[in-house]
């Protein structure tokens, strides 16, 4: 159509609906909720693939979208282009991205078949009704009839990447074309922001892991201990969270709490915890790594570690061995694994000898009371108490003493009732001459504690004999 064609075709549609580019009077029922927040209309590659509007809700109220439709305007003020707005509801604070190719621009909820015209001047309008214009931005220059103040020096540089025109500070309309707008990096669905150059870097995964350990330290040879995975999305695109591995590849869904995959919106975070075994030497620093790894929605691929260490403090040894039994079983009797745990009474004191290097024990609480675990007169010095809660598979640690002193009170608190298993070690020369004792102490039990230290005594006399 020829330049005067298109001046007479505007003319007439001008003299027949006058207000089709005025603004809205005031008190009108179309507020202007809605405005143009970005344009991406030339990019180097993709022949214009990647070219979108937004729009976003600057109200207080929720805007339906069917009554608006956007125009786009070459140099002549001619529309050239209409593209009618769906049936969808626009809250506030909300954006609305219409596209070329979905593929290729994030977040974008509408795709047409249009291409928005490069060159000096253009315009896009907003109009609500068909018929008044709330919102016109003219870029490199004026367009007759749609431009807000002056578009002179707004231009989207198509030779640079992931670059648009957009308002900045963000959503901020002061009907002034070339001050409200400026070249920015691309932001499609999300708030715009003051970057403008190295904008590609911004649509590269930025994931962030961290772990964490409780304890951050073990006694040797090491323990459980329970990790914290955070895994942070920081970058601007929906990621998909499909592994997570621990240093041996060991794949955590599953484990704890950790469940893959999962999607993390930008700015938002995922978090698990699982447990694992740490072993190793007095004065080492055992690393511990989580990898997550992924997409982005553009199918870029992720892959972050996070990493931390586990201290093994003193010498002691979870793995705990113990002298034989003499009282009231003979000894050498087969108490060697967690299974063949030998039943212990409360408040009574048990005569053994430390010939021998791991044995188990098992006492009850039927009621909840204060525990103290009492061993005496331990010749060989060196060696290791754990008291642990549970049945053997599933044992939670309740305490422990490592010290070489011959002498040595395990307070263990208050407890729960339950099943308790003590566990213990020699780390010394055995000893089959000197004896000495083990005695699970109970304050709710002190009044039968006499009569058993007499049937204790008498046990201890008969093996003793018996040997």
């Amino acid at each position: 159509m020829m330049k005067w064609q298109r001046f007479l075709v505007l003319l007439c549609l001008t003299a027949v609906i006058g207000t089709v580019v005025a603004a809205p009077a005031a008190g009108s029922v179309f507020l202007e909720q809605l405005i143009i927040n970005e344009v991406d209309y030339d990019q180097p590659s993709l022949g214009d693939a990647e070219e979108f509007i937004e729009i976003t809700n600057i109200g207080s109220t929720p805007a339906d979208l069917s009554q608006y439709r956007l125009d786009l305007i070459d140099d002549d003020g001619f529309q050239y282009a209409t593209i009618n707005l769906p049936a969808v509801t626009l809250p506030p604070g909300e954006y609305y991205v219409v596209c070329k190719n979905q593929s290729v621009v994030i977040h974008c909820d509408q795709e047409v078949t249009v291409s928005i015209l490069n060159g000096a001047p253009n315009a896009v309008a907003l109009l609500v009704n068909g018929l008044i214009a709330v919102d016109k931005v003219s870029y490199e220059g004026d367009t007759p009839g749609y431009t807000e103040g002056s578009g002179i020096g707004l231009e989207d540089n198509g030779a640079l990447v992931m670059m648009s025109i957009a308002r900045y500070p963000n959503a901020v309309d002061t009907n002034q074309n070339n001050l409200d707008f400026s070249p920015r990096c691309i932001t499609p669905g999300l708030p715009n922001i003051a970057q403008a150059t190295d904008c590609a870097a911004l649509y590269e995964p930025a994931v962030t892991v961290t772990l964490t350990a409780v304890p951050s330290s073990v006694p040797e040879p090491g323990g459980p201990v329970s990790f914290t995975v955070r895994v942070d999305n920081e970058g601007l695109l929906e990621i998909s969270l499909e592994t997570l591995t621990d240093a041996a590849q060991v794949n955590l869904n599953g484990q704890g709490s950790c469940q893959t995959p999962q999607t993390i919106l930008p700015g938002g975070a995922y978090t698990c915890v699982y447990s694992s075994m740490v072993t190793g030497e007095n004065g080492e620093h055992i690393p511990q790594t989580v990898t997550a790894a992924g997409v982005d929605s553009l199918d870029v691929p992720f892959s972050e570690s996070g990493q931390t260490a586990v201290t093994i403090t003193q010498r002691t040894r979870w793995d705990a061995y113990l002298p034989v039994i003499v009282s009231p079983l003979l000894y050498g009797e087969p108490n060697n694994h967690c299974d063949e745990a030998y039943p212990l009474s409360l408040n009574q004191t048990g005569s053994f000898l430390a010939e021998d290097i791991n044995d188990w024990y098992v006492f009850e609480l039927s009621q909840s009371d204060a525990v103290q675990v009492i061993w005496h007169n331990f010749i060989p010095a060196e060696g290791q108490i754990t008291v642990w809660r549970g049945v053997c598979g599933d044992l939670v640690l309740v305490g422990n003493d490592g010290s070489t002193a011959v002498n040595r009170t395990l307070n263990l608190g208050q407890q729960p009732p339950g099943r308790y298993l003590i566990w213990l070690i020699n780390d010394g020369p055995l000893n089959n001459t000197d004896f000495y004792t083990l005695r699970v102490q109970t304050p709710s039990y002190q009044s039968s504690e006499v009569s058993h230290q007499k049937s204790v005594v008498r046990s201890q006399s008969s093996v003793v004999s018996h040997r």
